[in-house]
């Protein structure tokens, strides 16, 4: 079977069917695809992968890569301000305010030649999570979707996570597929508990008599949709009664992980009029941190695809002010994951993607900052069958245009896809009929591995 088609039919519900639902739980559910379905896409060719599991950093904002990842000696602001500095990678050095990445850059295989073709963040980021380029008429998966549909479920935890409510990426898939989303992580999974006024005698009867209403329901109208509509509260139940739940308690870790992660030491450019030192604080567990650190214990597990967010890069105005101020939790949160990874012997086969949705201008603007650039910026793969410590692609002396290697975000994802061992042409079908592939038409980059 080449094709395999998703289509979703229009469903309406009762409203008592919306009753019963909330008074029980609200939450996001994937499945995966059956067994013969799990056929097709061996048969369709899946290239054989190390990377059993994916954490996907998603560095919101378009980072400037001529002060991070890219910097070049002609480039005289930005290697003033940014200071590059030794790494752990002969010939390779990062800006100044990454020091914990830079003893980990023998790991990273660095993409300086990446090349978006959307220079707006929305679809941009729409760009860099799907591959594909912003449609009024089709709404696309996002990578995590994919691999709902391309992987098994091994666990009762679903196999893509995402520490963010935005946006959970199901696209023409069904809903199932979306991301199962952790708005905070130091808070845990929210909604996976029973409402406390109602007993467990009542939830059994209540969710008891949803399933006699959704029987009744599907034997009369059955479909597509209204089938996995029930499997979602099925598997909700699931995960509800699961072990597996522990997974996201992070203070089942010791403090001094969760420090090593997330308890971040600030140094402000400022000077003090009195003393005329550097100011320094430590501030509370960062997002981020934790969220690297989830991604770990999500990895354990035997999640596939876990996407992480730090927002925040935007620096139209007084870049050399704010990025002080962003990169200390990033570095910490990255350079904690990577150790933490390699200690437990689980680098080799988890993907860590440091991605950005394009990079900024290589000449300041007139009010200290940085504009978009999505001709030429930097992401970095480490793990996964990856060989560290080397480059790829180049940049002009200022860091303007790709002059070699230009990796377009469908390769960059084709990459992913090959280190994970899903199959490249394998095709879905929207609603309309139309065939798409996981990463479009994007070739991987077999050179790094």
């Amino acid at each position: 079977m080449k094709h395999l088609l998703n289509k979703v039919d229009p469903v309406s519900r009762r409203s008592i069917l919306k009753g019963i639902a909330a008074g029980c739980f609200s939450m996001n559910i994937i499945d995966s695809l059956n067994a013969a379905q799990e056929e097709a896409v061996i048969a369709a060719g899946g290239v054989g992968g190390k990377a059993k599991s994916v954490i996907f950093i998603n560095v919101k904002g378009g980072m400037s890569h001529v002060d991070s990842f890219d910097i070049k000696e002609t480039n005289k602001d930005a290697f003033k301000a940014s200071a590059p500095i030794k790494t752990s990678a002969d010939g390779i050095r990062i800006g100044k305010y990454f020091p914990g990445i830079a003893k980990h850059m023998h790991k990273f295989a660095v993409i300086n030649s990446m090349s978006s073709t959307q220079g707006a963040h929305n679809e941009a980021q729409y760009l860099t999570l799907t591959s594909y380029e912003k449609r009024g008429t089709v709404v696309h998966p996002n990578f995590g979707a994919w691999v709902n549909m391309l992987s098994p479920t091994k666990t009762d935890i679903p196999n893509y996570i995402k520490t963010s409510t935005k946006r959970l990426g199901a696209g023409f898939f069904p809903s199932r597929t979306a991301a199962l989303p952790v708005a905070n992580p130091t808070q845990g999974l929210e909604y996976v508990k029973r409402y406390s006024e109602i007993t467990a005698k009542s939830f059994d009867s209540r969710f008891s008599l949803m399933q006699k209403i959704n029987k009744e329901f599907a034997n009369r109208f059955s479909s597509r949709t209204s089938n996995a509509y029930n499997e979602v509260y099925d598997d909700a139940v699931k995960l509800m009664n699961s072990k597996d739940l522990e997974v996201f308690d992070l203070s089942k870790e010791k403090q001094a992980t969760r420090e090593a992660y997330a308890k971040v030491t600030y140094v402000s450019p400022k000077k003090d009029k009195k003393d005329k030192k550097e100011k320094k604080g430590s501030g509370p567990l960062s997002k981020i941190g934790c969220s690297c650190l989830l991604a770990r214990r999500l990895v354990e597990k035997g999640v596939r695809f876990i996407e992480v967010e730090h927002d925040g890069w935007d620096h139209h105005y007084g870049i050399y002010e704010d990025f002080p101020e962003e990169a200390p939790e990033l570095d910490q949160a990255v350079s904690a994951l990577l150790a933490d990874l390699s200690s437990r012997g689980l680098l080799e086969s988890t993907l860590v993607v440091f991605s950005t949705e394009f990079g900024r201008s290589a000449q300041l603007n007139s009010r200290g900052g940085r504009n978009h650039a999505p001709a030429a910026y930097t992401c970095m793969l480490a793990g996964g069958g990856v060989k560290g410590g080397q480059k790829y692609g180049k940049t002009d002396d200022q860091g303007n245009r790709v002059i070699e290697n230009k990796v377009k975000v469908r390769d960059f994802n084709a990459t992913i896809a090959y280190a994970m061992g899903l199959p490249l042409k394998h095709e879905f079908m929207n609603k309309e009929g139309r065939p798409f592939t996981i990463a479009d038409k994007g070739k991987p980059i077999t050179a790094i591995f």
